[in-house]
């Protein structure tokens, strides 16, 4: 009984499940009123199985309107009802009324309760409704952009606001709207799991909800980082500078030597070694050092020369000149050393 199975609807990225559109016939369903249907309710049922095979699908949903028109419908038993809802429900998905589909398995579930075909309602009801959020999904700019999709035309602006009016209302966003969907999705399929817990495909479709709403949940919280990324950016442009990235430095910090002192200027000139530089006068500072120094000195050697009595001075001139004797007489003896032959042994 189960005819929808929602992992051959989530095929790879390259063929996407397109978002449900009107199929040519759309018109009808608004603008022309049908006629009921003159059969019985399983006549209408047979047709419906047979339009869908032909793959007649708008026929088919058409046909299905028709049969909820009968006067006598209310009045046909609970069970007739809950399977022509049902043959209902799967052809509107076929036309892609996932609306009319969704409503038409819940109708039905209502009426067949717990039962196998009621159980079988839910799960089409829940895997319809994943559906709509897949093709909702495809709407959202991140997404298409992961799935290397066209991006989605903007609605047309108006070539002038009347005066006074306030801002243009802001689009819906199609990320919450898909997550609200597949939230609704997984209500419904988690039904039918507390029915039948080992049934492998409302298992596998509950996994796949799961997986959709952490990768919403990632992309809001994406969002969200950037948004604030430039709201602090507004408030200070070079909070967001990137690591290495000189182009955004200003001009004035590169001439500005207090805000990015050079080793080499650190030092002052002054702090140079004068004996390197011998055009380098010396330090002002230094000079009275070292007047004081000789003008310390000089009464020393007076005073020295105060205290020697005039026997010193006489003996001390003694000494010299016999210290000058000697240095002649060595002088005398190398002269002569170096006049002597020296002895040729050849």
């Amino acid at each position: 009984m189960k005819l929808w199975l929602l992992l051959a609807l989530a095929q790879a990225p390259q063929a996407p499940v397109a978002p449900p559109q009107a199929p040519p016939a759309a018109e009808a369903r608004t603008e022309a009123k049908l006629e009921p249907f003159a059969g019985t309710l399983r006549a209408g049922r047979l047709e419906l199985a047979q339009l869908a095979k032909q793959e007649h699908h708008e026929e088919a949903r058409l046909l299905g309107e028709r049969l909820l028109a009968k006067p006598d419908f209310e009045l046909a038993p609970e069970t007739e009802r809950a399977e022509t809802l049902y043959a209902i429900g799967v052809a509107a998905g076929l036309a892609d009324d996932i609306e009319r589909a969704v409503e038409s398995f819940h109708r039905s579930r209502g009426l067949a309760g717990s039962s196998e075909l009621g159980r079988d309602a839910a799960y089409n009801a829940g895997t319809h409704l994943l559906r709509g959020a897949e093709a909702l999904r495809l709407q959202i700019p991140e997404i298409r952009e992961k799935l290397e999709l066209p991006p989605l035309p903007q609605p047309a602006q108006p070539p002038f606001a009347p005066s006074g009016a306030g801002p243009a209302p802001k689009a819906p966003d199609a990320l919450a709207i898909a997550r609200e969907a597949y939230v609704v999705s997984r209500g419904e399929l988690a039904t039918c799991w507390r029915e039948a817990p080992g049934d492998a495909d409302v298992r596998a479709n509950l996994e796949l909800v799961q997986r959709r709403l952490r990768e919403l949940d990632e992309l809001q919280r994406q969002r969200e980082e950037e948004q604030q990324q430039q709201e602090q950016q507004k408030q200070d442009p070079n909070s967001q500078k990137k690591p290495g990235d000189d182009s955004q430095s200003k001009p004035d910090d590169k001439q500005d030597p207090s805000k990015d002192p050079q080793p080499d200027q650190q030092k002052p000139q002054d702090s140079q070694d004068p004996s390197k530089d011998p055009q380098q006068p010396k330090k002002p500072e230094d000079q009275p050092k070292q007047d004081s120094q000789q003008q310390d000195a000089q009464p020393d050697k007076a005073r020295e020369e105060m205290l020697m009595t005039p026997e010193e001075m006489q003996r001390l001139l003694d000494q010299l000149k016999s210290i000058e004797d000697q240095a002649r007489q060595v002088e005398a003896l190398l002269r002569e050393r170096r006049r002597t032959p020296v002895k040729k042994d050849w």
